[in-house]
């Protein structure tokens, strides 16, 4: 990243350092998302009791501080897409090189690929379930939790199905099967074209329109909110949130001024709260978001590599995905079938903890190996039979010219040199969530 100067960046290559760092904020993050939720379904959001001054009881109360940021952890996942996808979309845009085919066929292939075989396996473990003896008392001893709700009337239908397969989930439909996980892939998705609709909108004023669609969605989405929580507030809210990683990847200055600015949104962050302009869980998430961005400048400026011992964590990043997508209704039948009723804070109910992760994240391996590994051929096929339509029936929306013109500057026709600079920075890697 240059110094001296703000403005934009000229050109979408990834700092070499970065990739495995990223990599290792994903696998942290997916593990914290399972262990929030596994800690939950398994203790009821319990804590341990504080007179009770047993070993047992400070592993308990150390397990319950780490696994209390499940919220921390989607923002991470936030900020991180935000600086892959949409930072390298507003850089392409501004030097005409932004390429709809490529671009959504890449966000199409990378969500569809792993949603579509989780809502198979969301409404197999729900069903299971729902027909196992323990189900009743897993329900009684549970409808306490937050959004059980969610959980115990859930809709497994065809319409909640194609709901969640247009991404509509949590504006017009609640989740599939149970599976609450999937609130944030409506957020990821609709960031995706929203943040393609504003970067093109200065060329083709068209788009004016959908910009307008999407934020219609959001405002349906406050409007019809039957919990009152503010769905839509929370869509935009997110949205910004998203775009601190598209700014810090597409923006370009010196280490004084992102720290100027990243010190001024933490404080701002701190007097909204205190002077009760926003609620505490506002100020906090935009807190994550800003350390979070900020510590991608910072790996960035100091061009720090990571410690060679970290990497076979940083490895598992691949996995992030389906691990994320498909470990919250595992983690329901691994409950209603093991611990339906309360777990009582013993060192067996520890190792069955532990396990039901560990079980998680098998599973996450299998479901990347026969699903999530054939992204890149997926989102290859899918642009070659769009391009392929779009140049039978003379489309504009293949932005032909700008590949010709981009091809015919660079003196190179290589596919390669076409692809999303998130995909060619990273070897080709898809590192959104």
């Amino acid at each position: 990243m240059d110094e001296g100067w703000i403005g934009f960046r000229t050109n979408a290559v990834t700092p070499a350092n970065l990739p495995t760092w990223l990599d290792l904020a994903r696998t942290m993050a997916a593990i914290e998302v399972v262990a929030f939720h596994s800690y939950q379904l398994m203790f009821l959001e319990r804590s341990p009791d504080p007179g009770d001054g047993s070993p047992v009881s400070y592993l308990y109360s150390l397990v319950q501080t780490l696994s209390a940021h499940g919220m921390a952890a989607v923002i991470v996942f936030f900020v991180l897409s935000g600086y892959l996808v949409g930072g390298p979309a507003i850089v392409r845009a501004r030097s005409g090189q932004l390429n709809a085919i490529e671009y959504f066929a890449a966000r199409g292939a990378r969500l569809y690929v792993v949603l579509m075989p989780a809502l198979v396996t969301s409404i197999c473990a729900y069903g299971l379930a729902r027909h196992l003896p323990n189900w009743q008392e897993f329900v009684a001893t549970r409808h306490d939790l937050y959004d059980a709700g969610r959980l115990f009337s859930a809709s497994a239908g065809a319409t909640t199905a194609v709901c969640n397969v247009a991404f509509l989930q949590t504006i017009a439909c609640s989740e599939f099967a149970g599976n609450l996980a999937l609130w944030s892939l409506s957020n990821e998705f609709w960031y995706y074209v929203l943040i393609f609709a504003l970067v093109v909108v200065w060329s083709r004023p068209s788009f004016t329109f959908l910009i307008i669609g999407i934020l219609a969605l959001f405002w349906y989405a406050e409007r019809h909110d039957p919990a009152g929580t503010h769905i839509g507030t929370k869509f935009i809210f997110y949205f910004l949130i998203w775009c601190l990683g598209a700014a810090v990847y597409a923006i370009r200055a010196p280490a004084v001024s992102w720290l100027f600015l990243f010190c001024v949104g933490l404080v701002g962050a701190w007097l909204l709260y205190v002077g009760g302009a926003a609620p505490k869980w506002a100020a906090s998430q935009l807190a994550t978001g800003l350390i979070v961005a900020g510590s991608i400048v910072g790996l960035t400026l100091s061009g720090a590599s990571m410690p060679r011992q970290l990497h076979p964590l940083a490895n598992g990043a691949k996995y992030s995905f389906s691990l994320y997508a498909t470990h919250y209704p595992i983690l329901v039948v691994l409950n209603v079938i093991f611990s339906s009723g309360p777990s009582e804070f013993t060192l067996f109910s520890l190792v069955r903890f532990v396990s039901f992760m560990l079980l998680c994240g098998a599973l996450s391996v299998a479901f990347y190996r026969l699903f999530e590994i054939h992204t890149s051929s997926v989102k290859a096929f899918v642009a070659k039979a769009v391009r392929t339509i779009a140049t039978e029936t003379g489309t504009a929306f293949a932005s032909r010219r700008v590949i010709e013109e981009y091809a015919s500057t660079t003196n190179s026709t290589r596919k390669e040199d076409l692809l999303l600079p998130d995909a060619r920075a990273v070897g080709a890697r898809d590192n959104s969530r």
